[in-house]
């Protein structure tokens, strides 16, 4: 192979790092923060949390929803919007039971599956019944293994809820 430079001589840059096909690069995916290696879940419940994520960042533009286990609370001290993904242990179809607690302050919570919507309470809590309640989600078949839990809290509010483990 032949190589034929045309114009002036070029000052040699610096070599780069790593070989050929390798993911050592600096700057490369493999160095950006939450990459795929990183993400707990199957390939195929990656494409449903990419869709969920799409769908939290264009509700709310707040960061990346963090991940609990089913059967562990998720609690806020303030007003905003609160997205959290839990892992059910099982994909769909499935069903489990969604308490809260949202005290005197209405709030939202939204249950996603799959990028859609599968449960809203709409806005609930105020100083009669304090905002306790519960209700049997169901999930429909599809093949991830989370739900996506959005938590729209009003101002001078606090609330909690739990994603019980599916229901056998």
């Amino acid at each position: 192979m032949a190589v034929v430079a045309f114009g002036a001589p070029v000052a040699a840059s610096a070599a780069p790092t790593g070989s050929a096909g390798s993911n050592d690069l600096p700057g490369s995916v493999a160095d950006l923060p939450g990459s795929v290696s990183e993400l707990p879940g199957s390939v195929v419940d990656l494409g449903g949390r990419a869709i969920d994520l799409g769908s939290a960042i264009l509700g709310n533009g707040s960061s990346l929803p963090s991940t609990q286990q089913c059967n562990q609370s998720r609690q806020s001290g303030g007003e905003g919007v609160t997205s959290t993904y839990h892992e059910l242990g099982r994909s769909g179809p499935t069903s489990f039971l969604l308490d809260w607690e949202t005290f005197d302050v209405p709030d939202r919570i939204q249950v996603f599956y799959g990028g859609s919507q599968i449960h809203d309470t709409g806005r609930i809590g105020d100083s009669i019944n304090e905002g306790t309640g519960s209700a049997v989600v169901n999930v429909p078949a599809g093949s991830a293994s989370s739900v996506l839990v959005r938590v729209t809290g009003e101002p001078g509010t606090a609330w909690e809820y739990t994603v019980n483990c599916p229901i056998l």
